[in-house]
């Protein structure tokens, strides 16, 4: 769960690290439906090894793996904080990063990320806001890598490069879920926060938990997410835009959010119709990022074969 922020120094001088405490984005259960529902979509182009009951189980369970690592980890680590900033964006009410970066026009890098942060007129640690969209494109990346290797493996190295596939689509996908929760890429992650607040939206510290977790357990089945679940696209071989509009629709979906649980859909206070309206959002949150992670998974595959071995 996504709740807080931890101090640390980094760069020169002393500059205050701010790192969201361990997240977990839609919880055990919301992460293993995107699983489920991206495999049930699985394009039927994608290698026969990854087709399999098997292969599909496995990164179905990998899905929730990078949360599941989180539990009694020690938030104050400098490993665990930094490990954290690749689940979440804060995005502000503008739609910048950090207040410096549309969300539209990331750099292409995380490094040049990290530098173009800093050097903005108000400077900006990159470790205060996140980096989900390059946790996303970085494994993209890992497993486009992955495929171009399979394809020239020699038939005793194929089953083991069948497996490392299998692994790195499991846990990449988990950054793929994180990117559909509105709470994950918001400054409003948890409660509205220090911002302003006409419309009298949750203070609660926690909202982030309430929503991701104890709502979308007791209200949300798989059954309802699946037939949602649209048909897979082939990206561009780099796919960092598509990733800005997949993060910049999610977003959209936070003001929402706040003003269903407002009107009593989240704790039950509300009509039945507006818990019926979190449901339908949830749902189509939880199909975004399916549909998301099939079209990652076939441009990793289909533009593999561009790849030099």
């Amino acid at each position: 769960m996504k709740i807080a922020k931890c101090g640390g120094a980094i760069m020169a001088g002393a500059i205050i690290l701010f790192a969201h405490a361990p997240a977990q984005a839609w919880g055990l259960k919301g992460h293993t439906m995107i699983g489920q529902a991206a495999m049930a979509h699985l394009p039927a182009d994608v290698p026969a090894f990854l087709r399999s009951d098997d292969a599909k189980n496995e990164i179905i369970y990998l899905q929730a793996e990078e949360d599941r690592l989180k539990i009694g980890t020690d938030v104050d680590h400098a490993w665990a904080r930094e490990w954290s900033t690749d689940h979440y964006l804060d995005v502000d009410d503008n739609g910048m990063v950090g207040g410096a970066l549309s969300l539209t026009a990331l750099p292409e890098t995380r490094d040049s990320y990290i530098k173009a942060l800093w050097s903005a007129p108000k400077p900006t640690d990159a470790y205060s806001v996140g980096f989900l969209p390059y946790a996303i494109l970085e494994g993209y990346e890992q497993v486009r890598a992955d495929f171009a290797l399979w394809r020239v493996a020699p038939a005793d190295e194929r089953a083991r490069r069948a497996s490392l596939t299998i692994h790195d689509i499991g846990i990449f996908s988990h950054f793929v879920g994180d990117g559909s929760q509105p709470l994950h890429v918001s400054v409003h992650f948890n409660g509205w926060g220090d911002y302003p607040n006409p419309q009298n939206y949750s203070e609660s510290h926690t909202f982030h938990e309430d929503y991701e977790s104890r709502f979308v357990d007791a209200n949300v089945t798989v059954d309802q997410v699946t037939p949602l679940v649209g048909p897979s696209q082939v990206l561009p071989d780099v796919p960092l835009a598509a990733i800005e509009h997949y993060i910049l629709e999610t977003n959209a979906r936070v003001v929402p959010l706040y003003d269903l649980a407002k009107r009593g859909a989240m704790d039950g206070s509300g009509p039945p119709a507006t818990r019926a309206e979190l449901v339908s959002l949830t749902s189509d949150q939880l199909a975004a990022a399916a549909t998301m992670l099939d079209s990652l998974i076939e441009t990793a595959w289909r533009s593999s074969a561009s790849l030099k071995s």
